[in-house]
């Protein structure tokens, strides 16, 4: 299983706020879930979905290790 993403690697990867991925989540355009303390918590492939679904080039440097696909 892949390691979930925190909201500011999310940005970070995306190059948006982390406001901005809040606003995703809350929006329910991009799935997450929360953990015990309220952080949300966002599965690689479902940020990749929701890159894919919106036409969003993903910064790929800054995903390095963090969205490649196991082959």
């Amino acid at each position: 299983m892949e390691k979930p993403l925190t909201t500011g690697e999310i940005a970070r990867i995306c190059q948006v706020s982390q406001a901005t991925v809040l606003n995703w989540i809350r929006d329910r355009g991009l799935n997450a879930y929360a953990t015990p303390g309220g952080h949300y918590r966002v599965l690689p492939a479902e940020l990749r979905k929701f890159a894919a679904r919106y036409q969003m080039p993903i910064d790929l440097p800054g995903a390095v290790g963090l969205l490649e696909r196991p082959m």
